[in-house]
């Protein structure tokens, strides 16, 4: 056997490497893998074997991450033992194995059958044991070229093999296989490819499933090579493979970039635009640093890129990706999880890893949401991200069933080919350019004409009563809805559920009380777990914004504000932000009120105007009611009434500050 791979010479390259060295298991790591190789030399032939523990992610879920940091230990001393070579362990439960090039199959296949039949002998509880199992994959007579990465890929192919023929078994590679010379085409031609610029960005909108508005976008690519077009889901698991993928995310973010500096001066300027961020880059101490340079270089906003790291990341590296993705929101940057649901989700992760965004998984939405129990998991998925103050983005949306059914989930982004597919530069402009407007969700009412329909005649809402009553309004000849009271549910408006779509929102209306009655509601907003409405009278003869969650016997919460005086015109604004859970109340635009803590509640079921369930209906006039879904703050709601104020049309009356 070549003394190279000798257990005296690795010892002696492990002394004098110790930063090649793996923290845990006092292997090599992948850089020690690496110098080991040039230790090598060009022209050294080569076994590689590449080793995966099946399943090992059980082991931290069911016992914890110490006593799967110890089966790691014992595994590196049970292959140690059993492997004549060079054993590194390059990522959480893979190792790789170099060994002489000379070795004959049979010697090579003997040994990965003896490692995959004894595992039961390592010295571990045998109901961990019985968790797991090892998938190999094994390269032979390969040639040291000045990186290890062609081997590496070669060895990592055959072990996917494995995984897919039902896992526990090893595989050689085949450079006759027809996947496998198509992965050896692309390799060939991939870094010319990059350096010819062969690879294009696509933009994907991601948009508001409520009001058909463009909100952001994810890039993409698709790789144009002479007459052949290869789509991402041909080279991306290839480039994985042979970590290629890491020049090609830089390149992806700083097309992204550039594409996106050119439309700064459009009304679409500002969106979000995310680029995946592969395995390879959570590692790299300077990351932050590269895209911080390419980001300035174009004049993009940090807070306007968003990196995308898929689920399984966090399975394998979830202490690494932590850190990472620290270092990135301290900079600015967005955080996201792709494809969540596709696998084993960590939702355990989700308590400690402060991410923005949540995208459930296409594969996950199409299985999940054709059964009432899938359903019901979507539906509780989206509310505990809502509750952590996560946003979710659900991919793969192809029909309008799945739109009613996710905003009935509270859910209101969504990318797919419903919207639309992967576009190029030009016709995404055009295509943002028609879909993105200045106001996200937002519904003006002046309720003067008899359709009673919104200023965009997308909302209408209807009168439970005889008649609609019309009077004088705030402006010279305009008109307000007068309710002259009545018995519950009676001579009121119900709109359309859909004009509140998200958690947090601002209502906004002008109010005439004729008579004040305790408790009465202008307005009042069911929620499936409570309610929030305004009472021009209520506490201590004051006027209140109550918000109840019916989830616990408490959860009473009152923002009481000032007296209202009948006979007057009163400008109200009620907001609620559900990321601080803060609600307040403004009068003539002043804020006077608020209240901290209060929980949010979700999947508006009614709107009422002018009444709610519990009390008779109100007498009042009212006009000009806005609905924005977002928490608006208070230079927005002074403009606002300072706006009706100061239109030489107002008649509403003498308005005063109250503070």
């Amino acid at each position: 056997m070549d003394d190279r791979f000798g257990i005296d010479n690795i010892k002696r390259f492990l002394a004098d490497n110790p930063a090649g060295c793996d923290y845990l298991t006092g292997l090599a790591n992948r850089r020690g893998l690496y110098s080991f190789c040039e230790e090598l030399g060009d022209g050294a032939k080569l076994t590689a074997m590449y080793i995966d523990i099946d399943n090992f992610k059980r082991i931290n879920d069911i016992y914890g991450h110490s006593r799967g940091d110890e089966f790691l230990v014992k595994v590196s001393e049970y292959i140690g033992k059993y492997v004549p070579g060079f054993v590194a362990r390059i990522g959480g439960d893979e190792f790789v194995v170099l060994m002489d090039g000379d070795m004959d199959r049979e010697e090579v296949a003997h040994i990965a059958d003896e490692l995959i039949k004894n595992m039961a002998g390592i010295q571990m509880r045998q109901d961990i044991l019985s968790l797991v199992s090892m998938s190999i994959g094994i390269a032979m007579d390969q040639v040291y070229n000045g990186t290890p990465d062609d081997i590496l890929s070669h060895c990592d192919s055959a072990m996917y093999t494995s995984k897919d023929g039902g896992k526990g078994t090893f595989t050689f590679y085949n450079e006759q296989d027809k996947t496998l010379s198509l992965a050896r085409n692309i390799e060939r031609n991939m870094k010319q490819g990059l350096a010819d610029r062969e690879f294009e960005v696509l933009f994907q909108p991601k948009v508001n499933m409520v009001t058909s508005e463009i909100v952001g976008a994810e890039a993409l690519s698709r790789w144009i090579h002479g007459t052949d077009i290869y789509f991402p889901d041909t080279y991306i698991p290839v480039f994985e493979r042979n970590g290629f993928i890491s020049k090609l995310d830089m390149y992806i973010f700083e097309e992204a970039c550039r594409l996106k500096s050119g439309w700064r001066d459009t009304i679409f300027g500002n969106l979000v635009i995310s680029v995946n961020l592969s395995r390879a880059h959570i590692y790299e101490k300077d990351l932050p640093d590269r895209l911080c340079a390419i980001a300035d270089r174009y004049g993009i906003p940090y807070e306007e890129l968003e990196l995308e790291v898929t689920e399984s990341i966090f399975v394998k590296d979830s202490n690494e990706l932590i850190a990472m993705t620290e270092k990135l929101q301290s900079r600015g940057f967005l955080v996201s999880i792709d494809d969540f649901g596709s696998g084993f989700s960590a939702l355990n992760l989700l308590k400690d890893l402060k991410v923005d965004t949540v995208k459930l998984a296409k594969e996950f939405l199409g299985k999940s949401s054709n059964t009432m129990r899938g359903r019901q998991v979507i539906r509780s998925i989206i509310s505990m991200c809502r509750d952590l103050k996560i946003n979710v983005v659900t991919e793969g949306v192809e029909n309008r069933e799945q739109v009613d059914f996710l905003i009935g989930c509270s859910c209101q982004v969504a990318q797919g080919y419903y919207y639309s597919r992967p576009l190029e530069n030009d016709d995404f402009i055009r295509y943002a350019s028609k879909h993105k407007s200045n106001i996200l969700g937002a519904y003006h009412f002046d309720l003067s004409s008899p359709d009673l329909a919104s200023e965009d005649g997308s909302i209408r809402m209807i009168y439970s009563g005889d008649r609609v009553i019309f009077k004088e309004g705030i402006f010279k000849g305009s008109r307000s809805v007068s309710f002259p009271g009545g018995e519950i549910e009676r001579n009121l408006l119900e709109l359309e559920p859909r004009a509140i779509s998200n958690d947090s929102f601002t209502i906004a209306f002008w109010l005439y009380p004729e008579e004040l009655a305790t408790w009465a509601s202008a307005i009042y907003v069911k929620f499936e777990t409570g309610f929030a409405s305004f009472s021009p009278l209520a506490w201590e003869g004051h006027a209140s914004y109550r918000i109840r969650d019916s989830r616990e016997v408490n959860g009473w919460y009152d923002t009481t504000t000032c007296y209202l005086d009948k006979g007057l015109w009163w400008h109200v604004v009620m907001t609620y932000n559900s990321y601080t859970e803060m609600a307040r109340i403004y009068i003539n635009g002043d804020p006077i009120a608020q209240s901290e803590n209060v929980p949010t509640n979700r999947f508006v079921k009614r709107i009422m105007i002018g009444g709610d369930v519990f009390q008779p209906s109100i007498k009042a006039r009212i006009c000009e009611l806005m609905i924005y879904n977002d928490p608006k703050d208070f230079d927005f709601i002074r403009d606002l009434y300072e706006s009706y104020v100061n239109n030489p049309e107002f008649v509403g009356g003498k308005q005063r500050h109250l503070i």
